[in-house]
């Protein structure tokens, strides 16, 4: 018994320790859902050549400064459904590859999309729940 009751610490302490990620896919759908006023923050992940955003909008806000391209992007969700823009630059141009990731804070983050030099444009659809 006494084990039980240590794997069960040690799962909780590990569950407290690893930061939350704030999206969470809604089942069947591409898009996720947050908690409105919630901060989010975006990444890119290289794998072939580096990849940065150069647009970015989420409920009519530009996200990124105009002429800079980001490796990371900070909003808070709104209420109900809004769509995030991004606009990618591939340093391999259309052979590129990378991710877009949440930051979940520390070393953690979560996989959102694939990223292809050939597919530029990525279109995220984020439902803020009161």
């Amino acid at each position: 018994m006494a084990k039980k009751r240590t794997k069960k610490r040690v799962a909780r302490r590990r569950a407290l320790a690893t930061p939350a990620c704030r999206l969470s896919e809604v089942p069947e759908t591409p898009d996720f859902e947050a908690a409105v006023g919630t901060t989010v923050t975006i990444v890119t992940k290289d794998h072939v050549g580096a990849v940065l955003i150069i647009k970015a909008e989420y409920g009519g806000e530009a996200l990124v400064p105009p002429n800079q391209a980001v490796s990371n992007i900070r909003f808070k969700v709104l209420s109900g459904r809004k769509t995030l823009k991004l606009v990618c630059v591939f340093e391999a141009s259309i052979a590129g590859r990378g991710e877009l990731r949440e930051d979940c804070g520390g070393d953690h983050s979560q996989f959102l999309r694939a990223l292809a030099g050939d597919e530029p444009l990525q279109i995220i659809r984020i439902v803020g729940k009161a």
